[in-house]
């Protein structure tokens, strides 16, 4: 019941004062529009009466959120009498209130244009104005607004946000240096004006701003602060640490204040107070960790390009992180980064295995343990953790590459060629990963002597690759070891000495093809090559056999030992694994 009195009354009231011919709802400076009101109250017409009905029906629809009734019906109102501005101004608000910011401009400056006295449609047409982009019409509209009334703080404050979106920013500075003129200075206009001139990158400017508001109010420990970091912009460090000074004494423990002397001290090339600065902050519970991280990024992202010359304080800084913030994300990740940039690759790992259980979406970070795993040898747990990757995310290829990888190392061949086979479909626009692939394909495929499939495998790695040394030495080498396609072989193993002279193994290679094709003279020497680089049980072995085609059965028997020498020594190693 009490909803229907104040309806009910709501109607009263607007049905009274349109019969005065004023607008019900807005303030004082209407015009009249309608100079025969009285005669037609007293004539009381159909055409008046029907437009109550309708502005009624209007006013009911719009109170109970039925706005497209609401717009009808005063629509209605303006088909019977275009002159009065309120309908116009209601319509307006709907479509703004409904984001249809073209049409509520539409109606708000008709309404506007019926009664430019009004101060209420005059705002509303200023600020349709200005979320439409006409800020040259919203400008000349507020400048009209200030010559009625100098004295309205907000009319000021609005022009000057125009100016702003407009990208007139001396204009929108003069416009708050006028405010200040009738309103004296304020926090929000200095401090505005300060944001100005450092957009602008007039840093003295800037930093006076915030030197008079400090002289109204000496206290504002957040003036101190953004004039302290002002200062370092401009590259005066003493007035900026003098000011950090000021702020110790305003407030001894203040967390920012020690984030501010480990700027300064960074921006001087002190890294000892630097350190020292950022420890005290970091060890507080009362600072975000975002904040922290924000802090240390100078430090941190020169190591990602390979400057590790503050790795050490890094790993302090990042350590003390942890302690006080041990489960939020990002904070061990950085840890992790930086214990594996320090060559802490145990260390790192745990910290990686610690940040997906936290949070098992991050797929970088599950990267990274897995190469690590690799790195490290951890080839059982490599292909665990792969598994669990691979369930969070079955179609990264990578994961599927690091199984398969481990899995041939275990010898699982079968289970390695069943991973690669599946991930080698989710690969896109990255041929280096997908020759990899069918490297392992390869390898595996031969271990199992499935050789045709060995083979496709290779030669879709080099159709990819042409230039993986890795499968050019090992396809070659498996041709040689069966005998097949001997002089394709050859090319190949011939290839990787061209690109790695260094390389002992595949002059290795290149001499076993030359004997599998009975050329054994220089077999002998290509051999020889081989051991003048690096020593080896195969590589003694290989040039026994070649020595004793040879018929050289002497200095066979001398290779003979050496290859037994070096087999004892590697089943010591065995032994002792």
């Amino acid at each position: 019941m009490r909803n229907i009195y104040l309806i009910s009354f709501l109607i009263l009231f607007v049905f009274t004062n349109i019969n005065a011919q004023k607008n019900s709802f807005y303030p004082e400076g209407t015009k009249n529009k309608n100079k025969n009101s009285k005669k037609r109250e007293n004539e009381k017409s159909t055409e008046e009466f029907q437009y109550k009905n309708y502005f009624f029906r209007a006013i009911k629809e719009k109170s109970l959120e039925n706005y497209s009734e609401a717009i009808k019906y005063f629509e209605k109102c303006i088909k019977l009498d275009k002159s009065l501005p309120t309908p116009y101004y209601e319509i307006s608000q709907i479509y703004y209130y409904n984001d249809e910011i073209k049409k509520s401009l539409e109606y708000s400056e008709k309404a506007y244009k019926l009664d430019n006295s009004n101060t209420w449609y005059a705002l509303y047409y200023a600020e349709n104005l200005f979320v439409n982009n006409d800020y040259y019409n919203a400008i000349h509209l507020y400048k009209k607004l200030l010559k009625e009334d100098n004295d309205n703080e907000d009319y000021y404050l609005q022009l000057a946000k125009v100016y702003l979106y407009d990208n007139n920013l001396l204009l929108a500075i003069k416009t708050y240096n006028e405010l200040e003129k009738q309103k004296g200075l304020n926090h929000y206009t200095s401090t505005q004006k300060h944001k100005i001139y450092l957009e602008l990158k007039d840093y003295n400017k800037a930093a006076k701003e915030l030197e008079s508001l400090l002289e109204e109010i000496p206290d504002d420990l957040e003036i101190y602060e953004m004039l302290s970091d002002c200062y370092i912009l401009d590259g005066d460090y003493e007035k900026s640490f003098k000011v950090l000074k000021r702020i110790s004494e305003l407030k001894p423990n203040s967390i920012s204040v020690h984030l501010s002397l480990a700027d300064y001290y960074f921006k001087k090339g002190d890294l000892e107070n630097y350190k020292e600065e950022l420890l005290f902050a970091f060890k507080s519970e009362k600072l975000d960790p975002e904040s922290k991280i924000r802090k240390i990024i100078p430090l941190l992202t020169p190591i990602y390009e390979n400057d590790l010359s503050n790795i050490d304080l890094l790993d302090k800084l990042s350590s003390e992180l942890v302690k006080v913030h041990p489960e939020h994300v990002m904070v061990n990740y950085i840890y992790a980064d930086v214990l594996r940039f320090n060559s802490q690759k145990e260390l790192a790992l745990t910290q990686y295995k610690k940040v997906v259980k936290l949070d098992p979406n991050q797929q970088d970070a599950w990267n990274e343990l897995l190469f690590l795993q690799l790195n490290l040898n951890q080839l059982d747990s490599l292909i665990i953790f792969s598994y669990k990757a691979l369930d969070l995310y079955p179609t990264n290829p990578l994961f599927y590459y690091l199984n398969g990888l481990a899995n041939y190392y275990k010898k699982n061949y079968k289970i390695s060629i069943e991973s690669i086979n599946t991930g080698v479909n989710f690969v896109v626009n990255n041929q280096n990963l997908s020759s990899e692939m069918y490297a392992i394909l390869g390898n595996s495929y031969n271990e199992i002597r499935n050789y045709k499939k060995s083979d496709e495998s290779y030669e879709k790695a080099l159709r990819l690759l042409p230039d993986n040394v890795q499968v050019l030495n090992n396809y070659a080498y498996y041709l040689s070891l069966r005998g097949e396609n001997l002089e394709r072989a050859k090319e190949m193993s011939l290839t990787t000495i061209d690109m790695f002279p260094d390389e002992a193994n595949y002059y290795d290679t290149y001499a076993w093809i030359l004997y599998k094709m009975g050329n054994f003279y220089e077999a002998k020497i290509w051999m020889q090559k081989a051991l003048d680089i690096s020593q080896s049980q195969t590589f003694y072995d290989h040039m026994v056999a070649i020595l004793t085609e040879l018929g050289q059965l002497e200095e066979a028997e001398l290779y003979r030992e050496e290859a037994e020498l070096y087999r004892n020594i590697e089943l010591k190693k065995e032994d002792n694994e």
